[in-house]
C-alpha cells in the first residue's frame, strides 16, 4: 500500500524512540537544528501508535531512529516488526551502544535500513538520518 510522502519543515519528519530521556533530548535538539521536525517516544508501543496515527492523519514520518534495547516494553526488534506491518516502506535506523562486528549485517537482514552506533557524533546522527529521508523520498518518488 502506498502512503503520501511525509510532511516536513524542510528535511523530513523524524521519530526518535529511546528509553533514555537524555538521548531523546540530544537527538531532538541536533535534528531540529538541522531543519527536521522531530517527535520522540520512550517506548516501542507508543512509537507504533504514533506511526499508525501519522498515517491516518496523512502526516507520516520520513524515518524512525529506534533504540534496540528498551527494558520494560516491547523490544526494538518487536517494534521494528510492528512498524513494518504499519508502513513497510518506512526507513528504520537501528540505534544501540551494544553492536558487535556482525550486528550491522544482521540488522540489515531483518529490515533495518541503517545502523547508528551509540555514542554517536552530531555529524553521524545527521548523516544517517538524512540517508533514511533520502531512501524514503526515493521510495515514494518510485511509487508516485
Amino acid at each position: 500500500m502506498s502512503y503520501p510522502a511525509p510532511s516536513s519543515r524542510s528535511h523530513g519528519r523524524i521519530l526518535v524512540v529511546d528509553d533514555e530521556p537524555q538521548m531523546l533530548a540530544v537527538a531532538k535538539a541536533i535534528l531540529n537544528a538541522h531543519g527536521m521536525e522531530v517527535e520522540v517516544s520512550d517506548t516501542g508501543s507508543q512509537a507504533l501508535q504514533m506511526v499508525a496515527h501519522s498515517i491516518q492523519t496523512h502526516n507520516r514520518f520520513a524515518t524512525v531512529v529506534l533504540d534496540l534495547t528498551m527494558p520494560g516494553d516491547i523490544s526494538g526488534f518487536e517494534t521494528l516488526d510492528g512498524l513494518k506491518k504499519i508502513d513497510a516502506e518506512l526507513p528504520v535506523i537501528a540505534c544501540s551502544g551494544f553492536f558487535q562486528e556482525d550486528a550491522r549485517d544482521l540488522c540489515m537482514a531483518i529490515g533495518f535500513t541503517d545502523v547508528l552506533q551509540k555514542p554517536y557524533t552530531l555529524e553521524h546522527l545527521v548523516a544517517t538520518v538524512r540517508r533514511g529521508i533520502a531512501r524514503d523520498r526515493a521510495a515514494h518518488d518510485t511509487l508516485a
